[in-house]
């Protein structure tokens, strides 16, 4: 078991049919691996998010196979656009 969740899920079935056990103390539950690290492509950057409808997800996926490029490349050219727009530099960079 790597981290609670899974520790969770095993008690869960070993208990299947029987009374919820009390719950364990920290010490007994497994530590929590962190992530190995950054992907070399990732050092430097940030993330930038918002929430959308799902169609608008699916959309860019299929703009994305149809022009053979990445969404992160179509996001950039989407933000320069708007960089330009408004008197910016166009500097996003996928």
């Amino acid at each position: 078991m790597t981290n609670r969740f899974q520790a969770g899920l095993a008690s869960i079935k070993s208990n299947s049919g029987k009374a919820p056990a009390t719950a364990p103390d920290e010490a007994e539950l497994p530590a929590v691996i962190p992530m190995a690290g950054t992907a070399p492509s990732r050092k430097g950057k940030v993330v930038i998010s918002a929430y959308f409808d799902p169609a608008v997800r699916q959309q860019l996926a299929i703009m994305a196979i149809k022009q053979d490029r990445s969404q992160a490349a179509l996001l950039a050219d989407a933000l320069n656009l708007l960089f330009e727009r408004h008197g910016e530099a166009p500097i996003a960079k996928a």
